[in-house]
């Protein structure tokens, strides 16, 4: 399980089977936001159902929220 800041992340707009989505880029990886939740507690708990359901997930704390990335791709659009 990774929790990261908002400024450890990489902003970037993906082109997906589901059309245009917005994104995050981290160690040559791109999630897409699975959801969002008040508290730190409440995103690892939401993160480690993924992990035990083999899904690779990330926590990303955004100050006043915090959200749930899942994995999405390598990009390599840099």
């Amino acid at each position: 399980m990774i929790i990261l800041s908002s400024s450890e992340i990489q902003p970037i707009n993906l082109l997906t089977p589901w059309g245009d989505e917005k994104g995050i880029y981290y160690l040559g990886k791109t999630f897409l936001p699975i959801n969002i939740h008040p508290n730190q507690e409440e995103a690892i708990a939401a993160c480690r159902r993924d992990l035990d359901e083999g899904m690779l997930s990330i926590v990303v704390d955004e100050g006043d929220r915090v959200s749930l990335w899942w994995y999405f791709s390598e990009y390599t659009g840099f």
